[in-house]
């Protein structure tokens, strides 16, 4: 099946190439009549004037976002973007993959309060740097930490006016804590969308700071519109994500809960980290009747994790499906082998060769060896692997997530297990402070 600049090789979930372990074109057929409520979804987000995931790429206003962007770039040489999860995931996903490796403003992005690592922002030129803050809720604890532990730096080196100046905070909550501390502070805050973090990357949160990198931002937005055309078409085995997301979930139903997604190319590792947020907050639920739902989501590092994790895949139990994301430009990229000491036999096979044709090979023989042990593995191409093509990509793991959930039963937009770690923290802060009494 080939879409645009990305081809999709699902035939290593099937019968006709995995045997007995494989599911069928037909088990798929079967499951179209439960996503007809999903269609008619899907048609109403498209045509709603309240802006969801799937009509980010047509409401997106790409005029602002450019037009911020170039201040940005032009008035500042580095930009610190605090965020966590979604606020960071999908602007730095898109920035270190399409990203320039040398553009005139560096973004740098801290999603963690590791304060070994967050200490290096004290050494931070403020004259030259801007501070971008990004949080849905506006009190999400870690951001707030982090923007309140430089403020005072920044004003000392700045005063208030240059706060005002060196600070973007995007945000939704009016109510929120961050958009109070803007208002005190006089900072200008840019809206965030009405849209969950984890499905907020086509939008000013990814946009910006993916801009500010050098990505073309206009083509990640047409990738996305196009595969999401391409997610409304009827038929179940024309449609990528349906087609996808079905064969992933018969596969889950036959205990393959733990997908294993394995790029082959070192900056897509970032698409996995986003991913990961995105399949596993989506899907990790409790359905109507009780069940604990979800497929958990693991990173193996092609060709790295050959060598730690593909004994495992190979002969471990059998309860992994397997995404390759390849580029298949990259065989033609990379210094030759020299034929030199050619006559020592593991070097023969190596002689002449690139690494870039090692590195296809590699992919090629990982992922045969699965398939005739009979593991479910499918081949996400780049053929491209720009801007438009990582748009593409987004729309189409974004819908797939979406299907996935349906069949499952959960709702893919919601998170409510997640506030009792939040609030427990909030409780062992207290138990500190009453401590030093």
């Amino acid at each position: 099946m080939t879409i645009s600049r990305l081809s999709l090789d699902s035939g290593g979930f099937f019968q006709d190439v995995l045997g007995e372990d494989g599911i069928s074109r037909e088990d798929i057929e079967t499951l179209s009549p439960r996503l007809d409520k999903l269609r008619r979804q899907i048609t109403q987000w498209r045509d709603s004037s309240e802006v969801n995931f799937f009509n980010l790429p047509n409401k997106t206003d790409l005029g602002i976002v450019e037009k911020i962007g170039r201040d940005c770039a032009r008035n500042f040489k580095q930009t610190l973007v605090f965020g966590i999860g979604g606020s960071s995931l999908g602007g730095e996903m898109l920035s270190r993959t399409l990203g320039h490796r040398n553009p005139r403003n560096q973004v740098r992005f801290y999603d963690n309060v590791d304060p070994n690592t967050f200490d290096e922002v004290n050494d931070t030129d403020w004259s030259q740097t801007l501070c971008m803050v990004i949080s849905k809720s506006g009190n999400t604890a870690e951001t707030l930490s982090q923007f309140l532990t430089v403020l005072p730096r920044m004003e000392r080196y700045l005063g208030e006016e240059g706060v005002r100046k060196h600070t973007i905070i995007i945000t939704e909550d009016t109510e929120g804590a961050l958009h109070k501390i803007a208002e005190q502070l006089g900072i200008e805050v840019v809206p965030h969308p009405s849209v969950g973090g984890r499905f907020s990357v086509l939008s000013v949160v990814g946009l910006l700071p993916a801009y500010i990198s050098g990505v073309d931002i206009s083509g990640v937005l047409e990738g996305a519109r196009a595969m999401a055309r391409r997610c409304e078409l009827e038929d179940i085995l024309d449609n990528p994500a349906f087609f996808n997301g079905a064969a992933q979930y018969l596969h889950s139903e036959k205990g393959r809960n733990i997908s294993v997604f394995m790029p082959y190319a070192d900056n897509l590792r970032l698409v996995v980290n986003w991913y990961r947020q995105l399949w596993a907050e989506s899907l990790g639920k409790i359905d109507a009747e009780g069940r604990h739902r979800g497929m958990s989501p693991v990173e193996n590092h092609g060709v790295t994790d050959q060598h730690s994790q593909l004994q495992l895949m190979l002969q471990g139990p059998d309860d992994k499906q397997v995404t390759f994301l390849a580029d298949p430009g990259v065989r033609h990229k990379g210094r030759r082998i020299p034929t030199r000491f050619q006559d020592l036999p593991a070097v023969a096979p190596l002689s002449g060769h690139t690494i870039g044709e090692l590195f296809i090979s590699e992919l090629k023989g990982t992922r045969e060896t699965l398939t005739r042990r009979g593991r479910p593995n499918r081949t996400i191409t780049l053929h491209d692997r720009d801007a438009y093509a990582i748009g593409e990509l987004i729309m189409l793991l974004e819908m797939e997530t979406v299907v996935v959930a349906e069949l499952m039963g959960v709702n893919a937009f919601d998170q409510p297990a997640v506030e009792e770690s939040k609030v427990l923290t909030r409780k062992y802060l207290a138990d500190l402070r009453m401590a030093e009494f």
